[in-house]
């Protein structure tokens, strides 16, 4: 290996134990210092696989075969970087002084230069808990680069940052590599840090496929490597959302018609007011997106209509659906009228399979000589629902055994059961290539179709100016 080079990759193999398939195949793969590679593909493409096998992760996991070769040190933040925060603290400034301190590292770590590389300063002293997904993500970035990385590995690194913080985050990790450092990302999305990429690669079947710059790419040769879009003016003219329609029949006449109104919510934690007096409405059939920066509220605001905000937190003000105020019920009352998809699907499934989680989401009467009726009631539904969100063939799969993309829509089709007639989605594109966002968008459109009232949080402005009939900005 040359001075120059940091990760080279050639003809490297690896297969995952019990698994007769490739993972990855014959990789050819070179990152030089100052330089930033991006690798793209759908999901189940291999990005996240390579992402691991460059970082040395996959240890025992599978065989290997081919060389794979790094100079220097590696740091990794995975797909769920907010798996990667410890637990073993409390503030942000004991996090991020954290990982020098397990790798035994002298070096004194400087947490305000640390926070100000990614523009989280404002961070400095805040609790964890406290935080939003993308504040958490920053703030497990910073531990890392404290400990002075040659290449940088970053798996899906946009999901949870609003725009600015992307822009904040590609021009550090520019810095970064002006220094001598290197930086791999992967994703299954085109957007404002695959955008500043040196190269950007696409991988299909675990193989390298294309390789492009940034300015070469369009939509269509996005589309043809399975990456949606995320890159644009929202307020430039944009083509009309798929109208496919999955192939599903017919449903039943629905009681959607509910309208959502939210009038001066105040929610307070501690001493701290998340909201004061804040107002917001979606009529039947229309569907609302909110946006705005991380740390905002965005989810809070969801939590708080469904209920779902911790006992701790002081909540006032009124929300109603059709004139009936919700405040003051708890969530599992709230769910007749209003259906909640969190950010984190996995918090929300309990069961061993698809099948059973939807199954469960149904009650039976309590009379038992009604309950032979409603078993078939029951099952005719959740096929119906199956086939709406695409997950019919992993319908005996165990939950986690399915995609983030996918289990977000488990979650969605156990909301569609209840027949609610709104359906609060928070950040419902995360992990999604551009098959999963299509599916998403068939979703949210038949819902609202059928008379449904949905409210959307997402970061991705392009998406919202499509799928939406109005959007709020949170500030």
């Amino acid at each position: 290996m040359t001075d120059a080079l940091v990760l080279s990759l050639a003809d490297a193999h690896f297969s995952f134990h019990g698994s007769d398939a490739l993972a990855l195949a014959g990789i050819d793969l070179q990152v030089r210092r100052g330089e930033t590679v991006a690798v793209l593909g759908p999901l189940g493409a291999g990005t996240s696989t390579l992402c691991r096998l460059a970082a040395g992760l996959l240890g025992e996991r599978g065989t290997r075969s081919g060389s794979v070769e790094v100079q220097g040190s590696v740091a990794m933040l995975g797909e769920d970087p907010e798996a990667q925060l410890t637990g073993m603290t409390s503030y942000v400034d004991d996090e991020v002084r954290l990982p020098a301190r397990l790798s035994g590292s002298a070096r004194p770590v400087d947490v305000d230069a640390a926070l100000d590389a990614f523009g989280m300063q404002r961070l400095l002293g805040r609790r964890l808990d406290t935080l939003s997904g993308g504040e958490r993500q920053l703030v497990a970035l910073a531990g890392l680069m404290t400990l002075g990385p040659s290449l940088l590995v970053l798996d899906q690194p946009a999901l949870s940052l609003d725009p600015d913080a992307r822009r904040l985050l590609s021009a550090s990790l520019r810095r970064f590599c002006d220094e001598g450092g290197a930086v791999l990302l992967a994703g299954h999305q085109h957007d404002e840090l695959t955008a500043a990429a040196d190269r950007i690669a696409f991988v299909q079947g675990g193989r390298l496929v294309a390789d492009a710059r940034s300015a070469e790419l369009t939509d269509a040769v996005l589309d043809a490597h399975g990456v949606w879009n995320t890159v644009g003016d929202p307020a430039a003219p944009e083509p009309e959302p798929s109208s496919e329609r999955v192939p599903v029949p017919e449903p039943e006449p629905r009681r959607r018609e509910k309208r959502l109104d939210v009038s001066a919510l105040t929610v307070h934690r501690g001493r701290s007011a998340v909201f004061e007096a804040l107002d917001c409405s979606a009529a039947p059939g229309e569907i609302v997106a909110i946006v705005g920066a991380n740390g905002t509220g965005k989810s809070t605001l969801l939590r708080a209509i469904a209920g779902m905000l911790e006992p701790a937190a002081r909540v006032g003000g009124a929300v109603r659906v059709d004139h009936q105020d919700l405040q003051g019920l708890p969530a599992h009352q709230r769910a007749r009228w209003i259906g909640w998809v969190g950010q984190d699907p996995g918090a929300q499934l309990s069961s061993a399979t698809v099948r059973v989680e939807l199954e469960r989401a149904l009650p039976l009467p309590t009379r038992r000589r009604d309950r032979p009726r409603a078993r078939a009631e029951r099952a005719e539904a959740v096929a119906r629902v199956l086939a709406q969100t695409g997950l019919t063939e992993h319908a005996d799969a165990h939950p986690y055994d399915l995609d983030p993309a996918q289990r977000k829509d488990l979650v969605i089709a156990s909301a569609l059961l209840l027949d609610a007639g709104v359906l609060l989605l928070d950040e419902p594109t995360l992990a999604r290539d551009l098959g999963a966002m299509r599916r998403l968008e068939r979703v949210v459109h038949d819902f609202s179709a059928h008379g449904g009232t949905v409210v959307i949080t997402t970061h991705d402005l392009r998406w919202a100016g499509r799928i939406a009939n109005r959007t709020l900005r949170l500030g």
